[in-house]
């Protein structure tokens, strides 16, 4: 059983009237250095926090255009900005980017979008959307129910994390061809569906009668992918449902699940970066930054961390 410390809630300076101060629907997350960056899946921005400061975090614009402000329209019309991930340095960026991926859950849920990082930092000036239909549309032809939680881009293979449901069948793991995606990525920004390669279903477990589903992921450097899993009551990729809890999972290279261990509590916890202390040593200290999604506009979504040994 993992045990988190929590870190903060994500107080945040409001984006307008009516709007609240903290971010709701925390959907996945980078660490640079001393700042997290949090991707929120009903807003079209990026949330910035300080990790050795207690104030409040600030928004970087991703998307133009603006979202109802009452839940359920917004709800509607969102882009479902669901999973982050960093790029390395490329031919294409030298100084890497941050790729933020939505669901494809949705004809209008597929724009995600593209930030260079210079020094680290996020060059705020240059977001470019990312336009995922051709992918969504080639997906969608086997994929029932798609949803897409989280992404691991790998040296030659790059990993889309499905999110099974109930009746729409088991978590997913879609592969890609890397070079040919990060070359998309950069050139017309529009990913083609020709870059996937291959498909694997799995079975998660379940919490109380619950089956656990994929809800996001992160590349190591030897090759394996940590990822995290949800039991959430709900019937299909759209509707919310009660939390049963979550765990987190270690992926091979090869894809086969190595271990899955339980976090403690019921949160649904929808993001995840994670670091190896003491690599090289027969046992590693895992150090794994979290965020939850409450699923409701009530209440703040908070970041979490803990350490974990793994051979």
């Amino acid at each position: 059983m993992i045990t988190l410390e929590r870190v903060r809630e994500l107080v945040i300076e409001p984006l307008g009237e009516n709007r609240p101060a903290y971010v709701i629907s925390a959907s996945g997350l980078v660490r640079l250095e001393n700042r997290v960056l949090i991707v929120a899946d009903d807003e079209l921005h990026l949330a910035e926090f300080d990790l050795k400061s207690s104030k409040p975090g600030r928004w970087i614009k991703l998307l133009p255009g603006q979202l109802p402000t009452d839940y359920k329209a917004r709800k509607k019309q969102k882009p479902d900005l669901e999973t982050i991930a960093r790029i390395q340095p490329d031919v294409y960026a030298e100084t890497g980017a941050l790729l933020v991926v939505p669901s494809l859950s949705r004809e209008n849920r597929v724009t995600g979008a593209m930030v260079k990082l210079e020094k680290n930092t996020v060059a705020t000036d240059s977001p470019i959307p990312i336009d995922f239909s051709d992918i969504r549309n080639k997906l969608c032809e086997t994929i029932d129910g798609l949803n897409v939680e989280g992404i691991a881009i790998q040296e030659k293979t790059t990993k889309l994390f499905h999110r099974g449901s109930k009746k729409k069948g088991k978590s997913v793991v879609i592969e890609l061809e890397t070079k040919s995606f990060l070359r998309d990525l950069h050139d017309t920004h529009k990913p083609q569906s020709k870059c996937i390669s291959n498909f694997r279903e799995y079975d998660l477990g379940d919490i109380e009668g619950v089956g656990m589903s994929f809800t996001d992921a992160v590349p190591m450097p030897d090759g394996r992918i940590v990822f995290l899993a949800t039991a959430e009551a709900t019937d299909d990729e759209y509707q919310d449902g009660a939390s049963l809890g979550s765990s987190l999972g270690i992926m091979k290279e090869n894809g086969e699940i190595e271990r899955m261990i339980r976090i403690a509590g019921r949160e649904k916890f929808e993001g995840i970066c994670a670091d190896y202390q003491n690599a090289g040593a027969a046992t590693h200290t895992l150090e794994i930054l979290l965020v939850s999604d409450t699923d409701n506009e009530k209440f703040s979504s908070s970041l979490y961390r803990a350490s974990v040994s793994i051979n």
